[in-house]
């Protein structure tokens, strides 16, 4: 939610680092699945290229599982997937 675009890019790098270590299937069964959906993509549309960029490795990543792809389906519309 800051405002820096230095402070988002640095979240969406290290979002990008923990769900590269812990794995997408691991991240499924946990209770903040859905808000972890709908930030990746809100990351993916950023204004800031480097933000923008590691957003849009999350969402790829989450795209491979099942119930990431129907989360993501439900936050975002299908233009901005």
């Amino acid at each position: 939610r800051s405002r820096h675009g230095q402070v988002r890019e640095c979240a969406a790098k290290l979002l990008l680092s923990l769900m590269e270590n812990i794995g997408v299937t691991k991240l499924a069964g946990t209770p903040r699945a859905e808000r972890l959906a709908h930030v990746a993509g809100k990351l993916a549309q950023d204004c800031h290229k480097n933000t923008r960029h590691y957003g849009q490795e999350m969402v790829k990543m989450l795209l491979s599982h099942q119930k990431f792809k129907m989360l993501l389906e439900r936050s975002l519309s299908t233009r901005d997937l």
